[in-house]
């Protein structure tokens, strides 16, 4: 996983410079309490000033429908909130996406069962799209915390945040970010409740505008009605296992058990991994990420410890055993757990994590069957021992992926590791497994580039790929992507990053002639990511999703990063119309990208750049 070199550190407190809260304080509201208020006596009166009354009102975050979604509502608005005086909704929609939006709720008082209903809309020659086909959901709120080893170059939640994504007094902070599946939801007196939608365009749509209502009720009484206007243009994106963009979201299915309470690779596991595959092949995940070794993601630290760098390890997919003189290798749940990935529709790409240890001591974990106990064992880079077990491993896995059929699309898979030991492992898969010299793929420093067929660049070396670069490697079969991960500050996908820049990553990717983009984790839960989001690493750094009732719970993040992948599918269309990039496509592309820094980004830029691009393939 995408992580520093450098040792933990504790970073400067991040309340420095806030405001200091009341001394009488509860625990902050989070949802779990419909009646509990704010924190204090001073944050109360600071909402009822943002509100301007003590009645229940609705309001679009940003006033406009079409941005809404592109911000955090603030548990507790402390200034003037915007968008209380829209009126009517609007978007803008292509056949086959979806397109999500807010609106929120807050009241002086209590509100139980807070529901909104997306009735029918009527378009050209009365084409229907089904209101029932609209995802409601609701916005919940979890404490913001420091990670408690933050490594002493990583983001600190001041540089990330601002009062725009993150609310309260800092007795705690708390933000918005997993999207709850649920009839309603009761809010606290004072306390703002976004409510999510996602419209769900049909593919076989008729261009054209579509009118319906949008109703927000409290109980059985309708607290507010919108007029909705949606224009869907005569273009299209491609369904997610048609997308071009190349999406690299490392899963793991050891948190999915943990999270769920239901045994490892118990048949229940198995039911619940599918739920999860499902979800990331609706992104056009293109990778199934496997481990070859015992937890590839091990972490030497400072007292020489060795410990895993996820609160749960990670277990490996192959069984290996050692009789006293050969090793052996047991392929059946790795045969397994690719098929039922394939079936779910990830892939074709098969990740293999991984010869090289993360930040740790090379070593061998094994089964020794003369005792029958579990050995982890110490050896050298490039040593006797090592070359013995790996050539062993590598002979063994070539000849199993070329009886299954898999060898095209296998990858020896390494995470940051530094040039100089990536050739010792180069230089010695050519000589005893030479079928995986163009199935190497690499998540680190641009430096490894000649040896990555599958290259994700950090960000510290994304400007040394040039467009030029990447596009050679594409005409030479190689993939190129980028990837964030604590840092940079801006952009990010943390839990409190501002909204619009999981949007903007693709179409970074888009301006700098990228495939596509690659993350961890998509699933490294701590046991309570909802009441103890952090680990050791900046706070969503690990996740992109929740563990839900009975399979994943979205997040703001994934929903934007979605409709950002929408977005670059539109890009490379016009690409295949004009043979290249436009002036009106360079204008749009420079447009969305001007400023990484959502705190200050112009919420309108990515709207605008998005509809310059359908215009290009409309016209």
């Amino acid at each position: 996983m995408p992580r520093t070199r450098r040792m933990p550190s504790l970073i400067a407190s991040f309340v420095a410079g806030a405001v200091v809260a009341a001394s009488t304080t509860v625990v902050a509201a989070t949802g779990d309490d419909p009646h509990q208020k704010p924190t204090t006596t001073w944050l109360t009166v600071k909402v009822a000033d943002a509100m301007g009354t003590r009645d229940t009102i609705t309001w679009v975050p940003t006033g406009s429908f079409a941005g809404s979604a592109e911000v955090r509502v603030p548990r507790y608005p402390t200034t003037a909130i915007e968008g209380k005086d829209t009126k009517e909704l609007a978007l803008d929609a292509v056949r086959g996406e979806q397109v999500s939006a807010q609106l929120a709720i807050a009241s002086g008082k209590p509100l139980d069962d807070v529901h909104a209903k997306v009735g029918d809309l009527t378009g050209p020659g009365g084409a229907r799209i089904d209101g029932d086909s609209t995802q409601v959901r609701f916005v919940k709120y979890i404490p913001v915390q420091r990670s408690k080893s933050e490594m002493d170059w990583s983001a600190t939640i001041d540089q990330v945040s601002s009062a725009k994504e993150v609310s309260g007094d800092r007795d705690p902070d708390v933000v918005g970010d997993p999207l709850e599946e649920r009839a309603s939801v009761d809010v606290p007196a004072y306390a703002a409740q976004p409510l999510w939608f996602t419209f769900h365009i049909p593919r076989g749509a008729k261009p054209g505008t579509y009118k319906g209502t949008v109703r927000v009720d409290v109980g059985k009484a309708t607290q507010a009605t919108y007029p909705l206007t949606i224009d869907v243009a005569d273009a299209s994106v491609p369904a997610p296992s048609d997308y071009r963009f190349f999406l690299d979201v490392w899963a793991q299915p050891e948190t999915i058990a943990q999270a769920h309470h239901v045994k490892l690779w118990s048949r229940e596991h198995w039911k619940l991994i599918e739920k999860y595959n499902r979800d990331l092949a609706s992104r056009g995940q293109k990778v199934i990420n496997t481990t070859i070794v015992e937890n590839p993601w091990h972490h030497q630290w400072s007292l020489g410890t060795r410990q895993s760098q996820t609160a749960t390890p990670y277990s490996s997919m192959v069984g290996w055993s050692w009789d006293g003189s050969r090793f052996s290798f047991d392929f059946t749940r790795w045969d397994r757990y690719v098929d039922t990935a394939l079936r779910d529709g990830l892939g074709p790409d098969i990740g293999a994590y991984s010869m090289l240890a993360f930040q740790d001591q090379e070593h061998l974990t094994y089964r020794d069957t003369r005792t029958g106990g579990t050995v982890t064992e110490n050896v050298d880079l490039g040593g006797e021992r090592w070359r013995t077990a790996w050539g062993q491993f590598l002979r063994a896995f070539e000849k199993h992926l070329t009886d299954t059929g898999r060898l095209e699309h296998t990858y020896l898979s390494f995470d940051e590791r530094p040039a100089d030991t990536m050739k010792v492992v180069k230089d010695f898969v050519h000589e005893v497994a030479p079928a995986f010299d163009d199935r190497i793929a690499v998540a680190g420093s641009v430096n490894t580039e000649p040896m990555a067929s599958n290259l994700s660049v950090d960000w510290g070396g994304i400007d040394a790929m040039t467009p030029e670069k990447a596009e050679e490697r594409r005409k030479a079969g190689k993939k190129t992507t980028f990837y964030v991960y604590g840092w940079p500050p801006h952009p990010n996908t943390l839990s409190y990053s501002p909204a619009v820049e999981s949007r903007m990553l693709p179409w970074i990717a888009a301006q700098r002639n990228l495939d596509g983009f690659l993350r961890w984790s998509y699933n490294s839960w701590t046991a309570d990511p909802f009441s103890q989001p952090v680990y050791i690493f900046t706070q969503g750094d690990e996740y992109l999703v929740y563990p839900g009732a009975d399979g994943p719970m979205s997040s703001i993040r994934w929903e934007q990063l979605k409709e950002g992948i929408e977005d670059f599918e539109l890009v490379a269309q016009v690409r295949d119309k004009s043979g290249g990039d436009s002036d009106a496509l360079k204008q749009a592309l420079s447009l969305a990208t001007r400023d990484l820094d959502g705190r200050t980004k112009n919420l309108t830029d990515i709207e605008q750049a998005r509809k310059a691009v359908v215009k290009e393939l409309t016209s």
